[in-house]
């Protein structure tokens, strides 16, 4: 994971990836902050991580999260809830992932992650601009 003041030079483009999924522009100017989605990914970090080299965590790595297909990381072992959630071939879009952040367990109910989600929309955009940049 980046530190947070490398973060500060990827403000803009949060802006412009928030502004091109149609997000309110006062939504679109939170997730621009230089390091509010870093922050964000703290609520995150004990179950993800961002980082391939890191093992053992609960969740899935999230690198590479915005387009990827749900329920498709190799290795990992997705909950059947969540299996069936993405057996339609559904992928990670800036909008599915918002749904699910917000509410985890209404988006895919039975899902095994134990998060109670963020409310703030802000701050989800923040954390879903922050992790499209980890590619």
């Amino acid at each position: 994971m980046k530190p947070v003041w490398l973060a500060s030079s990827a403000a803009a483009a949060g802006l412009s990836l928030a502004c091109a999924a149609g997000w309110p522009a006062e939504v679109s100017a939170q997730a621009a902050t230089s390091n509010a989605g870093e922050q964000a990914f703290q609520k995150c970090y004990a179950c993800h991580s961002v980082d391939p080299a890191e093992k053992g965590a609960e969740g899935p790595l999230l690198k590479g999260i915005v387009g990827r297909k749900v329920a498709s990381l190799a290795g990992y072992a997705y909950s059947p809830a969540m299996k069936a959630y993405g057996a339609d071939g559904k992928t990670w879009t800036r909008e599915r992932l918002d749904a699910y952040i917000a509410d985890p367990q209404r988006v895919v109910p039975h899902n095994a992650m134990s998060f109670f989600g963020i409310a703030d929309a802000g701050e989800r955009a923040a954390l879903i601009a922050w992790l499209a940049k980890q590619r």
